[in-house]
């Protein structure tokens, strides 16, 4: 029985293996092949974009990709193999199918009342089917904290809001600026910031200032720095030769050909791959700026040195 255990396990992993990164080609190796190529799918939104009196339709495309390569994990019995399933049920009449739920609000204790979704957007003002710019600030001043973690792409919807979308965004760009505003999203009133990104307008949800904790509640435990000279030229001497054009290509999400690799290896009852050891040393702090500035002079390609112009004796 073990044996046919570990035989259905390893037919369901066989089956959900991504591809072996040997197959996927070299790493990219210039910035902008480092990013996915655009796939606009299905709008997520769309409305009118509003700045007081001015109003461009537009419709939101997600600026980050939702799907993953990475193998999908299932729960599954461990005396069997089969998948476990999570079935909606009511304690009164057992399963129950989708269409057959709604959504209730408790007034009271055990006291619901159904509300359907045709009846809160009945409910919603004009304002909050718009994406309302509300204040110009400049980027610099929203604290990444507020960043929620979800950015969309707004496009101008249709041939009559290209032009005023391409004035909107051509001010944005020339004055510096990005725009604070609100928009309902799935129901909930969003606070956004809108900037522009080339030609496109990025919009970027925020956390509410009421959600964030800025670092400055925390500044009162931190100790005022005490660094010497010689650490202070030392870490700006590191910064600046650790400084450069961002390398996108650099950054690859490797946990799905680890992940890979794993499971190839747990299917051909192999050992698992070693994990790269990591440095364990803690060095004093000078010692490690000394280090560490010594080991991007290893690390840089060396350039010929200008040789010094030979100086010809003057003749008798």
């Amino acid at each position: 029985m073990p044996a046919l255990k570990n035989h259905r396990a390893a037919i369901t992993v066989a089956a959900t293996l991504p591809a072996s990164p040997a197959t996927n080609g070299s790493p990219p190796t210039n910035g902008s092949a480092a990013f996915a190529p655009a796939c606009r799918g299905r709008s997520s939104w769309s409305g009118l974009l509003r700045v007081s009196l001015v109003a461009v339709p537009v419709k939101a495309y997600a600026a980050v990709s939702s799907g993953s390569s990475s193998s999908h994990c299932h729960m599954l019995h461990a005396g069997c193999g089969q998948r476990i399933a999570y079935q909606k049920h009511c304690p009164r009449h057992g399963a129950v199918e989708s269409a057959d739920i709604v959504r209730g609000y408790e007034y009271s204790r055990g006291q619901h009342v159904v509300v359907e979704p045709e009846e809160l957007e009945k409910l919603r003002p004009a304002r909050d089917k718009a994406l309302v710019l509300e204040q110009f600030v400049a980027q610099a001043e929203v604290d990444a904290t507020f960043y929620a973690g979800r950015s969309l792409h707004l496009l101008p919807d249709g041939p009559a809001a290209q032009h005023p979308y391409g004035v909107l965004v051509d001010a944005l760009r020339q004055a510096g600026k990005a725009a604070l505003g609100r928009v309902v999203f799935s129901g909930s009133r969003q606070l956004v910031l809108v900037r522009p990104s080339g030609r496109v307008l990025a919009l970027d949800v925020l956390h509410y200032p009421a959600q964030v904790r800025l670092a400055a509640s925390w500044e009162a435990d931190v100790v005022a720095s005490a660094a010497t000279p010689e650490e202070r030229a030392l870490a700006a001497q590191l910064i600046s030769r650790s400084s450069g054009p961002a390398d996108w290509a650099r950054y690859r999400d490797t946990s799905t050909e680890e992940l890979a690799a794993l499971l190839q290896a747990k299917v051909a009852n192999q050992p698992p791959p070693a994990a790269a050891e990591e440095p364990a040393a803690i060095l004093h702090l000078l010692e490690a700026l000394q280090q560490s500035v010594a080991a991007t002079d290893k690390s840089t390609p060396a350039t010929n040195k200008s040789r010094k112009p030979r100086v010809r004796r003057a003749s008798a």
